[in-house]
């Protein structure tokens, strides 16, 4: 075939996979089961910062409530490190998270009303911009219909942004709940004491929540923050009463997982099937879209309420464990590792040889570990944190092991192509293996609740990119068009998987990936790239992208993801405080030693990649030239990791991450394909120097 009928060929082939993509990502997401409005009278908040399903326990008074509610958990998290009383009330405030604290000082005082106003309300409004937050403080109280406010929380909750307010009182008042004046109402309970005094406050609120039901009201008994800064840190307690059709669990489309809500829900809870005001922290132009979505219910019926409380204390657990078991379990394999390296250093062995390849291999089980171990359910086990341990470690060691015995020197392909099939499912299902994983932040650290977060797309690309090069080298030799069509098909998949609304949700990652995938298809097809086609795969990425944004942005406004709502402030000109932000989040790495030496340690391996020549070992130079398809596959991994770590938050910590699977799988394929060395190890240091000579 001539090669101009070959690039019509691939120019369809190109034209009809970006046109798939843009269809799937655009394709709308399944949404939580809405609260019906026509059965809410009034909705009247009742906050509790600090309040913990532990104080549900304890307290028989707030047990009874349990059959009788909605219930779930809500995540608290605000703008800065620390959510106080403030942060939550100025967040109900804006409908998005805000920075109402002084980092690195105790939780302050919540701010007094005098004449009518929020005193020093300017020095809230300021620290928003100092911190590029983007919060429209005052935009609940420019709501423009009744409401009324008991306690210096709702206070700030129901602040216009001049920072007046009014149909307000120092003190919850009944008859007041009950009078036309209170279309919808926020009373602040005030924060559970630290120590003493705590079942006293227990007891006071149960009977808040029922003075609250006696005035007709739908009551939504929240934790809206911690009490202290350095509190710590679990999703509060979330009661909505009385309920409809039996007691269910409580969620959002925000988060899309029963049992779950944010604090950000409560204000769109509040502004339900009304237009939130259009304002910007200086109370001037126009604000983003609420960060939340009312407040509903789903699953099943839950008539037990001992079950129900152990339930949320067992997901305390799953949201609390993983973090530090990611330290301890990343620490045990490195020492594993350095260990097996020193064994096979000195003594070149088989079976120091196996050894080490195999705490390789265990290393790339790691990164599907994560995932699978979710599906063991290991924060209802005795001991979750040591339990998550050894299911992590345990499930590592399955995969080094099955693919050392059963695919030898193509173990590395085994891992990959696990981790790929994993997460593709795993996406398309709605990312449960994900949700509570190591490899997210959870709703209280972050606040990604579904979709892939930067380690998991981390996880894929790479999954992806070694399925994509081996499924082409082994089509190379009979025709590079067929290669790079499955190049195109098997990063196509998960482009799609990673990107679309509702799956992997992931925007950052298809900007990252999307490049990478058509430079492999090309470089696949061609052997070699002009800068004239480098500029257009960069194009051609950079389109894709923006139109699945742009059809995510034609949906509804309430209906968007994060694409979407990125584009609209685009159009806006509204984007300057979210990349910032996010810049800041990528520049922190570099707060201390380890973002340094993450970034030496990514330069050099990207460097090995375009520079083999110069990397000081014989067997990966031989290994870059021996087949067509590696030197493709590599510049594609370098390509994604630089992209992603110019233009994601997660900065360094993305190549980093691909690093961390991709370099084991490699070292490992490598001492397997290489023939034990029968010299002693001083001569085989001797021979390795000369051949670097």
């Amino acid at each position: 075939m001539k090669r101009s009928g070959l690039r019509r060929i691939l120019l369809r082939t190109l034209f009809v996979a970006t046109a798939g993509l843009l269809a799937c990502a655009g394709a709308g997401a399944g949404t939580a089961s809405a609260q019906p409005t026509s059965l809410i009278a009034k909705v009247v908040v009742i906050g509790v910062p600090g309040l913990t399903w532990h104080d549900v326990q304890a307290s028989p008074e707030l047990t009874a409530l349990v059959n009788q509610s909605h219930v779930g958990s809500i995540t608290v998290k605000s703008a800065g490190p620390n959510t106080c009383p403030v942060d939550g009330w100025l967040t109900i405030s804006a409908g998005t998270r805000a920075w109402g604290s002084v980092l690195g000082q105790p939780c302050a005082q919540l701010p007094a009303v005098t004449d009518g106003k929020i005193a020093d309300w300017q020095t809230y409004v300021d620290r928003q911009a100092q911190h590029h937050t983007g919060a429209p403080l005052g935009r609940l109280g420019q709501a423009g219909y009744p409401m009324c406010g008991f306690g210096p929380g709702a206070a700030v909750a129901l602040a216009r942004t001049d920072g007046t307010v009014n149909n307000w009182w120092p003190q919850f008042d009944q008859q007041r709940l009950a009078s036309n004046q209170c279309r919808d109402a926020i009373i602040d309970a005030g924060a559970m004491p630290p120590r003493e005094g705590r079942e006293e406050a227990r007891r006071k609120v149960a009977e808040l929540v029922a003075q609250a039901r006696a005035a007709d009201g739908w009551v939504l008994l929240v934790g809206v923050a911690q009490e202290l800064a350095n509190a710590h840190q679990e999703p509060l307690v979330a009661m909505q009463l009385p309920p409809d059709d039996g007691p269910r669990w409580l969620t959002s489309d925000s988060t899309r997982r029963p049992g779950l809500i944010q604090l950000t829900d409560v204000t769109a809870t509040i502004l339900r099937g009304r237009e939130a005001p259009t304002v910007d922290p200086a109370g001037a132009e126009t604000a983003g879209p609420l960060d939340g979505t009312p407040i509903g219910f789903d699953g099943d019926r839950h008539t037990d309420a001992a079950a129900v409380i152990e339930d949320r204390l067992d997901t305390n657990q799953r949201f609390e464990q993983p973090r530090p078991m990611l330290v301890a379990v990343s620490m045990t394999i490195l020492v594993a590792e350095l260990l097996a390296l020193a064994w096979f250093w000195f003594t070149r062995s088989p079976r120091a040889r196996r050894t080490f390849n195999f705490t390789l291999l265990t290393q790339g089980g790691f990164f599907i570990a994560v995932f699978l171990s979710t599906a063991t359910v290991w924060w209802r086990w005795p001991a979750p944190g040591f339990s998550l341990y050894c299911v992590v470690l345990g499930i590592s060691a399955l995969f080094a092991v099955l693919t050392q015995v059963f695919l030898k020197a193509y173990a590395f392909l085994g891992i990959a192509l696990a981790a790929y099939a994993i997460l593709l499912v795993d996406g398309v299902l709605g990312t449960p293996l994900q949700f509570g994983s190591m490899f997210t932040d959870g709703p209280v650290i972050g606040g990604r609740f579904y979709g892939f977060g930067n380690s998991t797309f981390a996880t894929l690309a790479v999954a992806a990119l070694v399925v994509a090069g081996w499924a082409a080298q082994k089509l190379i030799d009979k025709s590079r068009v067929q290669a790079a069509l499955a190049v195109l098909a098997i990063g196509g998949a998960a482009i799609v998987v990673d990107g679309r609304p509702g799956w992997g949700t992931d925007f950052g990652g298809i900007i990252a990936l999307t490049p990478a995938v058509l430079l492999m298809a090309w470089l696949t097809w061609r052997g070699s790239i002009t800068f004239r086609a480098l500029i257009g795969v960069g194009v051609a990425g950079v389109l894709a992208v923006t139109a699945v944004a742009f059809l995510d942005y034609l949906r509804p406004a309430d209906e968007r993801s994060h694409f979407g709502t990125f584009f609209a402030r685009l159009l806006d000109g509204d984007v300057s405080d979210v990349l910032i932000r996010k810049l800041q989040m990528a520049l922190a790495f570099f707060n201390g030693p380890a973002g340094w030496a993450m970034l030496v340690g990514v330069v050099l391996a990207m460097l090995a990649t375009v520079l083999p020549g110069r990397v000081p070992f014989p067997a990966y130079r031989s290994f870059y030239t021996s087949l067509p398809m590696i030197r493709p596959t590599l510049l594609a991994l370098s390509t994604c990791g630089l992209v992603g770590m110019l233009l994601n938050d997660a900065g360094v910590a993305l190549p980093a991450i691909m690093t961390g699977f991709a370099a084991p799988l490699l070292v490992a394929h490598l001492i397997t394909a290489e023939q034990p060395s029968t010299v002693s190890p001083e001569s085989h240091l001797v021979q390795e120097s000369k051949s670097v000579d």
